[in-house]
């Protein structure tokens, strides 16, 4: 089987032969993320994709590229809330967290978390768990 040649701008051979040689990164890995987001995306935002990575982890950053776009991935951090079950337990940590229900509570009174996470869906997001803020 042969193997596939890439034919990429001069300036984005030199940045590969550059992280290849400076910083060890496999050309595999880069050509791999060329093709999912494009040379430009590469020239820009790959070192910063790769300290995200390092820094946050790939599911978070993956997600976080999901819902909002490469171009915006040095924000992840920024915008992160943190992983949960759903949108509704997230409003309740929230709620929670911000003294707005008193724990514990009595046994008869019920919240409706998930209308809670509705009125919470326009400032953030969420993508297989992981909840993002949408003004990063």
């Amino acid at each position: 089987m042969p193997i596939p040649t890439f034919t990429y701008s001069e300036t984005t051979e030199e940045l590969i032969k550059e992280y290849i040689e400076d910083e060890g990164y496999e050309r595999e890995d880069m050509q791999e993320f060329i093709e999912e987001h494009g040379e430009k995306a590469f020239q820009f935002e790959y070192t910063e994709y790769l300290h995200q990575i390092e820094d946050m982890g790939s599911d978070v950053v993956e997600a976080f590229i999901e819902e909002f776009s490469i171009h915006d991935v040095s924000s992840c951090r920024d915008a992160y809330m943190g992983h949960y079950r759903s949108g509704a337990e997230f409003a309740e940590q929230m709620a929670s967290d911000c003294g707005e229900v008193m724990n514990p509570m009595a046994s008869w009174i019920e919240i409706d978390w998930e209308k809670s996470w509705e009125n919470l869906s326009y400032d953030y997001t969420e993508y297989d768990g992981h909840i993002f803020s949408q003004y990063y």
